[in-house]
């Protein structure tokens, strides 16, 4: 019984004599903070049928995050009047793929661009206002890098491509003063 007793009055003792002595709180500053600056992207929504650019914030500036932005703000227009012609469709993937040119001898790798396949959910047939939104969006904030943009539809239903496209085709429906992406 005495050895049990030894040792737990060395323990006792060993811990309040570990030569550290308590203080109080000591003020060192203002905490840490992580400030965020988002990245803004133009997204072009319709007015009137028209092509309009719109400034949104974003996470990121990738093609995914863009068009992910696109539908969420035809769903809840930045600014009133603004409308969009993706309600009946659903973003459900991107994926990007290069051009390549086996003539072009300058570039070792061959690569000339990308093209950017918008995947979506949704039934029915999308309009030319909707192709011109996603293309002209995604031309607007990946003008170097991404050459066109096809857009298909994955279900319900078979699959359906409305094809490669570029801003330049959807010029005639730029609104009054607005200049599209090529």
């Amino acid at each position: 019984m005495r050895r049990p007793a030894c040792l737990l009055l060395g323990a006792v003792l060993t811990l309040a004599a570990c030569g550290i002595e308590p203080t109080g709180v000591r003020e060192l500053g203002n905490p840490p903070v992580i400030s965020y600056s988002p990245t803004w992207v133009t997204v072009y929504l319709l007015r009137d049928g028209r092509l309009e650019p719109a400034r949104i914030p974003v996470g990121s500036d990738s093609a995914k995050n863009i068009v992910d932005t696109l539908f969420r703000a035809g769903k809840q227009p930045p600014k009133p009047g603004l409308t969009s012609a993706l309600n009946d469709f659903s973003h459900y993937d991107t994926e990007t793929t290069r051009y390549h040119d086996d003539a072009q001898r300058n570039d070792p790798g061959g690569n000339l661009g990308y093209r950017l396949s918008v995947i979506l959910t949704g039934g029915g047939e999308i309009s030319r206002e909707g192709l011109a939104q996603i293309t002209c969006t995604i031309r607007q904030n990946k003008q170097e890098s991404i050459w066109s943009v096809e857009v298909t539809r994955l279900f319900p239903g078979p699959p359906k491509t409305w094809g490669e496209h570029t801003c330049f085709e959807f010029r005639n429906l730029a609104a009054k003063g607005v200049r599209l992406p090529p």
